[in-house]
């Protein structure tokens, strides 16, 4: 029993031995990685804010778009409401005739 716990104990300290040797390459290939691919993270931080900064714009003149149309809405509703009617009938008869 001896020689099996023996040779478990020896087991276990190689496997430790070889996890620690691990998490040191592991820790000096992530410092080559950062140093080697600085630049790259940098460029693409930059992009990314600068599409970030143009869908905030895209999204504020959106807005102002949506807020123009329900003010044209609001102002004459019954002429939405005949051209939605209209598209409606004319979505409808294209249906129609394709079956």
């Amino acid at each position: 029993m001896s020689t099996a716990r023996a040779a478990d104990e020896t087991l276990h300290e190689a496997l430790a031995h070889l996890n620690e040797a691990a998490k040191e390459r592991s820790e000096e290939i992530q410092k080559l990685i950062d140093e080697k691919y600085t630049h790259l993270r940098d460029a693409f931080g930059g992009a990314a804010r600068k599409s970030a900064d143009w869908v905030r714009e895209q999204g504020r003149e959106a807005a102002g778009a949506a807020q123009a149309v329900d003010k044209s809405v609001r102002r004459y509703p019954w002429a939405y409401v005949g051209g939605a009617a209209a598209t409606g009938f004319l979505v409808g008869l294209l249906v129609s005739r394709r079956k």
